[in-house]
């Protein structure tokens, strides 16, 4: 049995402030990571079981997702996106995603594996895909009007499938991929390219949200049904670019084979409080 030195109590909350909590366990040196397609898109790193979860505000304020045999519930902010709790509902045990914990570096954590990969069978059923996506963009633009330029079409979807889009973009080891680490992006483990927007067509984009960070120009855009963080678009008529999230296409692409620049974001967020 443990005793009361051996735990410690861990503040957390989503990047909004809306969502905040407590648990209190042993002292974190793992975290379990699972490779269903919602937690790959998602990112998350799990604390499981969240014992002694206390809520101080916004419980009754988030939005939730199910899938699969329905077993499993998500509940995600529906301000800013921020992925937070997963439900076993059988049993009643929570987890907490340990990317929203304050003071604590989950990247320095020890990884268990808990599911073997995206497109495993998963809760009862194999992920399905949308099975239409958006006609491809004709338009030309920076990339798509060079002479001899060698295209690919990508797919891509949040995890419900009510947000998809259709890329036309150079091959991706040609394109520079970014894993940022500021306040936002570590909590959705985002990693982005950042392609022209004349270059992506969407299906459902009105199901997006947006969310301002850093600049009211840009808008970090998650799906409100399922909370899986998409793109970035940018409100500024003049930029033709959106960046997007890798973990949301599919056309095969799996971002552990993907060459990843690590970008520290963290200084130029130094301004992030909880509000």
């Amino acid at each position: 049995m443990e005793s009361s030195s051996e735990i410690k109590e861990y503040k957390g909350n989503c990047h909004c402030g809306l969502f905040k909590f407590t648990i209190s366990v042993s002292e974190l040196k793992s975290v379990q990571v699972c490779d269903c397609s919602y937690c790959y898109r998602k990112a998350c790193q799990w604390v499981f079981p969240a014992l002694n979860l206390q809520i101080q505000s916004g419980e009754n304020e988030l939005s939730t997702y199910k899938f699969g045999r329905k077993e499993m519930i998500h509940s995600f902010c529906p301000k800013c996106g921020s992925t937070i709790i997963a439900k076993h509902l059988p049993s009643g045990e929570e987890s907490i995603n340990a990317r929203l914990l304050q003071s604590v570096n989950s990247s320095l954590l020890e990884k268990t594996k808990y599911e073997e990969s995206p497109s495993s069978e998963e809760y009862g059923s194999r992920y399905a895909p949308p099975s239409t996506y958006p006609a491809p963009s004709t338009i030309k633009n920076v990339e798509t009007s060079v002479e001899g330029a060698k295209l690919e079409t990508f797919n891509g979807n949040c995890h419900c499938g009510a947000v998809a889009y259709t890329l036309i973009s150079k091959p991706l080891n040609e394109r520079t991929i970014i894993s940022c680490n500021c306040s936002l992006c570590h909590r959705n483990g985002e990693i982005y390219i950042y392609p022209p927007a004349s270059s992506v067509t969407f299906i459902g984009k009105e199901n997006l949200i947006g969310y301002p960070f850093l600049s009211p120009y840009s808008l970090h855009s998650f799906c409100k049904v399922c909370g899986t963080s998409v793109c970035v678009q940018a409100l500024k008529e003049d930029e033709d670019l959106l960046p997007l999230n890798l973990r949301t296409m599919m056309s095969g692409v799996n971002v552990k084979d993907l060459n990843i620049t690590e970008y520290d974001g963290a200084k130029n967020d130094p301004q992030y409080v909880v509000s």
